[in-house]
């Protein structure tokens, strides 16, 4: 239900319809509004709107804001601005780069590097353990082959070689006779022509033997354990098993064998030139075999022979194939890991005895070569295989300190990337939410909060009914002849100036600002949120603090004059609805918006004009001074009962100051409705 048009009697012939309430209509019929498009200008910039809510704060702790200020500072702000924003946007570009820089810095990413660092040195230390053992086996490695193919032994073996034949022919031809010179005399040319001999030879490496033989015969020639007082053959055999002593005792080849399991081939060699120098000896020297040294000693080395067979696959292979195959067809191939004694006695019956005679030590020679010549093989293919596996590792080693930086300096990169997409997302994310919030801010000024966040969410708003709500209407007194002597800024800045006390004071209250039209004001509470029976108390609050505080409201250009407001509240059912598609509007129907209407245009300057149904809400409390003001009549109403709302029981100071001051120590006397102490002023 519209309302009905009223004639203005101020005389500007200007009409109002206060329940659709279209701004954009009042824009075009009065000079107020002026302050609706600023408004618009104000929502399209968002540095105006801060300045507006900076105005608001300033209005009322100044109390005035002069039209010609207000234009002034639009007009700046609209000149600046473009410089402004130029300015701003490189300011952020600027603190943006600051800001994008140092992220490459942020503990986070110290934090990744450290972590890579540390796993990639971790990586380091394990592949340097891995790399120091296969050093180790390398080494080992190569020792062994070194043992078995240096000048040194194959000295070593010549000369034992000939010592064993010098050994034999003395004993052969002397028999017990003595040796008419000494040992020395007779072995030390052997060896110095040996020394000459193998000077022109190379070891396994191609390296000739003249330097290594140098330190070797000087090391044999100075060695005072080959010399004997001996001048018997039993000489010969002293200075055979101190020259194996200098080779090697069996005792280190063991320990090195436990290290490293390359040098069981050298242990297998030592044995064997031991077991073939014992043979020689049971061959030259019969009578030794009753000797318990010499049958401790060739126990010993008969069973670490039959140990060294089953421990290393070469010299099982060689011994296999020029012994037992040669010497005994009939020997059954599955044991032949297994070494048979019974050939190996130091006595016993029978022609199968191989010890001591002259086809067991060919056999065990030819056993010795082929174990020399497999095991150097075979030692020359793991040391490459080795060194091929190390410079594989090694290479990959450098190739992974080279890629790793490159990999860490990336990621690095890819991190800090990543970092300042994030800070440009935020710096984004915040400026949408700024925007959002200000348009939020915007649509709350135009709609209430939970319509406006049903439009939000594209859903449809259906009008609403509510049984109980009061309306609120005000005007200024004499706002036409004010009009007309001033101009329309004067009027835009005095009509700013009130409505925003009027904005900010009724913040205070449960209620809610429909519009303004020129000096029309429009308040309701009840809805768009129900408050139950607190609707009728509420607006009453306000009324009397709106009332109170018009009086603190100068007139800019006549600052002898205060405003006056005339004001009307009526309770009531109303419909509340949205209207409009391209500009919609809150908008309340119905009778009470007409009614309230008509009270505020019944009502006298300074005065709170009420109805009976808003009296009745009032007194449930017995919190407000009401005065009966009669019958009046009331256009399209008829007669009607009404009330003047004079101030609230609670309050120690009323309608003088702009602030009223809360005494609630006061006391409460509530009265009877018959008895109170009501004044009728009946007022034509």
């Amino acid at each position: 239900m519209r309302r009905p048009r009223r004639s203005d009697p101020r005389g500007l012939g200007r009409t109002t319809t206060l329940t659709s309430l279209s701004p954009r209509a009042a824009e075009q019929r009065e000079p107020a509004c002026a302050e609706h498009r600023l408004a618009e200008e104000s929502s399209r910039s968002a540095s105006l709107m801060s300045s507006l809510d900076l105005m608001k704060k300033e209005c009322f702790a100044s109390g005035t804001l002069s039209s010609a200020s207000f234009k002034r500072r639009f007009i700046k702000k609209r000149r600046v601005a473009p410089k402004a924003a130029q300015d701003a946007d490189s300011e952020c570009q600027l603190c943006r780069y600051s800001i994008l820089s140092l992220t490459g810095n942020s503990r986070t990413v110290r934090r990744i590097l450290t972590a890579c660092l540390l796993s990639f040195l971790a990586l380091l230390g394990s592949v340097s353990f891995d790399l120091s053992s296969n050093f180790d086996v390398l080494h080992a490695t190569e020792a062994a082959y070194n043992e078995l193919t240096s000048c040194r032994t194959a000295a070593f073996l010549q000369l034992v070689s000939k010592l064993q034949k010098m050994r034999h022919l003395f004993n052969k031809d002397v028999e017990n006779e003595t040796l008419e010179a000494s040992f020395s005399e007779i072995v030390l040319p052997v060896f110095d022509r040996l020394c000459d001999e193998m000077a022109g030879h190379s070891d396994g490496h191609g390296i000739n033997c003249s330097v290594e033989l140098s330190g070797f015969c000087n090391q044999v020639f100075l060695n005072a354990s080959l010399d004997t007082s001996e001048n018997d053959t039993s000489a010969f055999s002293l200075a055979i098993g101190r020259l194996l002593d200098i080779w090697g005792t069996i005792e280190d080849s063991l320990v090195k064998v436990k290290q490293n399991s390359y040098w069981r081939d050298v242990l297998s060699a030592r044995l064997l030139v031991t077991f073939i120098e014992l043979n020689h000896q049971l061959q030259d020297f019969r009578h030794m075999a009753a000797l318990t040294g010499f049958q401790y000693k060739w126990t010993y080395i008969l069973s670490y022979l039959s140990f060294a067979r089953l421990m290393t696959e070469r010299l099982n292979d060689c011994w296999l194939e020029n012994i037992d195959l040669k010497l005994n067809s009939s020997l059954d191939v599955q044991h032949s890991s297994i070494l048979d004694t019974s050939q190996w006695q130091i006595s016993g019956a029978g022609a199968e005895l191989l010890s001591g005679s002259h086809r067991g030590i060919e056999a065990l020679t030819n056993t010795q070569q082929c174990l020399f010549d497999r095991a150097v093989l075979a030692l020359r293919l793991a040391s490459r295989s080795i060194s091929s596996v190390l410079s594989m590792r090694i290479c990959l080693l450098a190739l992974a300190c080279l890629i790793y930086p490159v990999v860490m300096f990336s990621f690095k990169q890819m991190t800090e990337w990543i970092q300042n997409y994030t800070q440009s997302l935020k710096e984004k994310t915040e400026d949408l939410r700024r925007q959002r919030q200000l348009a939020e801010d915007l649509l709350h000024q135009m709609l209430p909060k939970s319509v406006a966040k049903q439009l939000r969410q594209r859903k449809h708003v259906e009008a609403e009914s509510y049984e109980k709500v009061t309306i609120f209407f005000s005007d200024i007194v004499g706002f036409t002849s004010i009009s007309a002597s001033c101009t329309p800024l004067q009027v835009v800045e005095m009509l700013n100036n009130l409505y925003m006390c009027f904005d900010t004071r009724i913040d205070s209250y449960d209620v809610y600002k429909v519009e303004t039209i020129g000096d029309a004001y429009m308040v309701v509470s009840g809805l768009p949120e129900r408050n139950g029976d607190r609707h009728a108390d509420e607006i009453a609050k306000m009324a009397l603090d709106l009332v109170a505080a018009v009086r603190q409201v100068s007139i800019p250009h006549m600052p002898d004059e205060r405003l006056e407001l005339r004001a009307g509240i009526h309770t009531g059912p109303c419909v509340a609805g949205i209207v409009g598609y391209k500009m919609p509007r809150y908008c309340l129907f119905g009778d009470t918006v007409n009614t309230a209407s008509r009270m505020e245009s019944t009502s006298l300057p300074q005065r709170i004009h009420a109805s009976s149904e808003t009296y009745l809400a009032l007194i449930k409390d017995n919190a407000y001074e009401l005065q009966l003001r009669g019958e009046i009549e009331v256009k399209g109403k008829g007669k009607m009962n009404t009330y003047w709302l004079v101030g609230h029981k609670n309050y120690s100071v009323q309608n003088d100051s702009l602030v009223c001051h809360w005494n609630p120590n006061k006391n409460r006397k509530k009265k009877v409705v018959a008895d109170s102490q009501v004044s009728v002023d009946n007022v034509s």
